[in-house]
């Protein structure tokens, strides 16, 4: 009776651990996008966003260029590129090289003037995201200035992990030490 008891609670733990882990993990793919930082340029009105939170990390992040004309109106029928360079003065007096290639992505077009991507920064610190928009054959520039934060390891998917590989080995020991008896 004893045993069934312990296995029933181990089997729970691990799977109330696994699960959970889990579910938090598939939850930070969420492009559910915070409201970002607005700029005007020539008639065009672009807000830039990351992440659910808005927070940006070294890593990859979630991006989305929303773009609007003097009206309000979304402009849908844009093409638009984002390159991001790491700020010279960030730059630690220029010990790293991988900083002078800015990092270029393409967007797509996903609804009402919106377009999204995924950008992926290399460090921490201060950034230059330039946001070019094609709209009826004329490019504009858009500059934003960014703060991306060390992004670290994420410790709850980690600490699942980390708890249920201790669980089995518990379980492990107990059951060598209740066979040797």
């Amino acid at each position: 009776m004893k045993k069934k008891t312990i296995r029933g609670a181990i089997l729970s733990l691990i799977l109330t651990l696994g699960l959970s882990t889990a579910a938090f993990a598939d939850g930070m793919g969420n492009m559910d996008m915070a409201k970002g930082t607005e700029k005007s340029v020539s008639g065009i009105k672009a807000a830039l966003t990351f992440n659910k939170d808005n927070k940006v990390k070294t890593g990859k992040n979630d991006v989305m260029i929303t773009l609007h004309d003097n009206n309000d109106k979304e402009i849908e029928k844009a093409t638009v590129n984002i390159s991001a360079e790491m700020d010279k003065s960030s730059d630690m007096g220029g010990m790293n090289m991988d900083k002078s290639k800015p990092i270029e992505v393409t967007l797509e077009n996903s609804e009402k003037g919106q377009y999204m991507g995924n950008i992926n920064f290399t460090d921490k610190g201060k950034w230059t995201v330039t946001a070019t928009a094609t709209v009826n054959g004329e490019k504009k520039d858009i500059k934003f200035d960014v703060d991306v934060a060390n992004g670290g390891p994420n410790w709850v998917v980690i600490g699942g992990f980390i708890g249920i590989v201790s669980l089995i080995i518990i379980v492990a020991a107990v059951k060598k030490k209740q066979s040797s008896k």
